[in-house]
């Protein structure tokens, strides 16, 4: 074969290559076409998008501090604007010849595949994205065809703008959001879509869910357990496939009440959230934002949420329909958040997640579940140092001498284990070790049926460490707010008084007299660096 015969073959087989080649990309890019439909003009959102309303940013955007807020700043409560705006989707499609559009489902969520995706059903080529989560979600586009196949279009997102809160549009409700997506002061980030605050089913108002409105707690935001605080079950949602869980706290007197008066309804809601199979758990009341109100307030303050945030959460139900304002300061009245901020700082504490800590500790929590919520719930750093340089006793851990250790396993009418002390020979005693000196408080869980304003605590029982009598604050039962309520016992943490702790070992004793008192946890926490409120 000549030179030139050899080079002519040589050029036909480059030539052939080049042209399987271009088939080759043609083919893959037909596919790649074919995969993502003729979908086009998909919205590229290129900024963040807001689901917070004009008048819901302006109060979120205040610069100052919440609990000095003009109250003008805010709304009445008398109108339903607590929902979040949806964000909209909008896109072209051409449908492949002799195939019709039936409809088009369009998938959104936080995984990046869409593993938790949720979708929404629509004939025309736009769609609202509703409560979707704070930061980035993602979305997907699906075409229904005539011939019962369908085309997708790549899967693309957008951000949602991350200040809190993530509220919520539920259909027929209101005062709605999800407690997650905050930033902590240990670096860390509430999760979201774990926990939620709602209203509760037919409050006075007459609010109750829709049919699309309770599908959209179900199979969108996926509700599993429901927690009620209410004072009876007439508000429960009671949602098929959902577990309730009836923590009944009373709503009756002053603010002060209704923490002193549910001690034990806290508790059990802190234990309940640490079995994450409870998830995502939704929490009311009535109207979802007194009794709420507290359990949130615990909870961001468990958590590390700032001071700021935690009075923000509690005016933005005044966006909801509640049909009373909702104050902070000198213009609130029984319903002062401040009421309930002066019980936790009366404990001891270096900063304010210290001292929920340790008030919950002193209503019988243990550490071990504070530590599980904290871990359960929060993304990013988790906090530490909650329980530092404390020392803490607990109703399991105390000795009796001549008292028999109690044990009630109803709903709520005394600590899980409880010593019931009426005569100076019975007494309750805790032996530790000290490796400092300090300054201790001495905080006991006490509880008894009476609610005097004459009987003094000190008369019905003493406090020892060693040997040196230890100077009972002078309180009435009705002072430390407890005493009959409803014909069950109300117990609640009582500082006793402090003393001063030297290193070594030590005992703290508690004797009782002919007045009958019940004791649930007693707890000795450090003072020392702790601003007391």
């Amino acid at each position: 074969m000549g030179k030139k015969s050899i080079v002519s073959l040589v050029l036909i087989i480059l030539i052939s290559l080049i042209v399987l080649v271009f088939v080759v990309i043609n083919c893959i890019s037909s596919q790649s076409s074919q995969i993502d439909g003729c979908f086009s003009n998909i919205t590229n959102f290129n900024s963040p998008v807001e689901i917070h309303t004009t008048l819901q940013k302006e109060f979120l955007s205040y610069t100052g501090k919440y609990d000095e807020m003009d109250p003008s700043l805010y709304p009445d409560g008398k109108q339903l604007l607590s929902d979040s705006l949806p964000v909209n989707v909008y896109w072209n499609y051409e449908p492949p010849k002799n195939k019709n559009v039936l409809n088009y489902g369009v998938t959104y969520g936080q995984d990046s595949n869409l593993s938790d995706g949720y979708t929404i059903k629509t004939t025309n080529q736009t769609a609202s994205i509703v409560n979707p989560y704070l930061g980035v979600n993602y979305f997907r586009i699906t075409a229904q065809l005539s011939d019962k196949s369908t085309e997708q279009s790549d899967i693309h997102s957008f951000i949602v703008d991350e200040t809190c809160p993530r509220n919520l549009a539920i259909e027929g409700m209101t005062n709605c959001r999800d407690i997650g997506g905050i930033n902590l002061e240990d670096g860390g980030k509430i999760k979201q879509g774990l926990i939620y605050r709602t209203s509760g089913y037919h409050y006075d108002y007459n609010t109750s869910p829709t049919d699309a409105g309770i599908t959209e707690m179900l199979q969108h935001l996926k509700f599993k357990t429901e927690v009620n605080v209410a004072d009876s079950s007439e508000h429960v949602l009671n949602l098929h496939g959902t577990t309730v869980k009836n923590l009944y706290m009373d709503f009756r007197g002053n603010s002060t009440h209704v923490f002193s008066r549910n001690a034990e309804s806290v508790k059990n809601f802190f234990n309940l959230l640490t079995d994450t199979s409870n998830y995502p758990l939704f929490f009311h009341c009535r109207i979802g934002t007194d009794r709420t109100g507290l359990i949130a307030i615990l909870l961001n303050g468990l958590l590390g949420t700032p001071m700021n945030n935690i009075y923000q959460d509690f005016l933005f139900s005044n966006f909801g329909n509640i049909q009373e304002k909702r104050y902070i300061g000198e213009k609130a009245k029984n319903d002062n958040i401040e009421v309930y901020l002066k019980e936790i700082n009366s404990i001891a504490g270096k900063t304010f997640k210290n001292k929920v800590y340790n008030t919950l500790l002193a209503i019988g929590v243990s550490s071990s579940t504070l530590d599980k919520v904290i871990s359960n719930l929060t993304e990013g750093n988790i906090a530490t140092g909650n329980n530092a340089g404390q020392i803490v006793a607990t109703a399991e851990k105390l000795t009796g001498n001549g008292v028999t250790l109690e044990v009630d396993t109803s709903e709520r009418n005394h600590p899980d284990y409880y010593y019931k002390l009426n005569s100076t020979s019975q007494s309750v005693s805790y032996s530790f070790k000290s490796d400092k000196k300090y300054k201790g408080q001495v905080v006991a869980y006490l509880g008894n049926y009476e609610h005097s304003t004459t009987k003094k605590i000190a008369d019905a029982i003493s406090c020892k460490l060693d040997s040196t009598s230890l100077t009972i604050k002078d309180l009435t039962y009705a002072e430390a707010n407890m005493g009959n309520c409803n014909e069950r016992i109300n117990y609640y943490p009582v500082i006793l008084g402090e003393i001063d702790i030297s290193v070594g070992m030590h005992t703290i004793t508690i004797t009782g007299t002919n007045n009958e008192m019940n004791i649930g946890t007693l707890c000795i926490f450090d003072t020392e660096g702790s601003s007391l409120y």
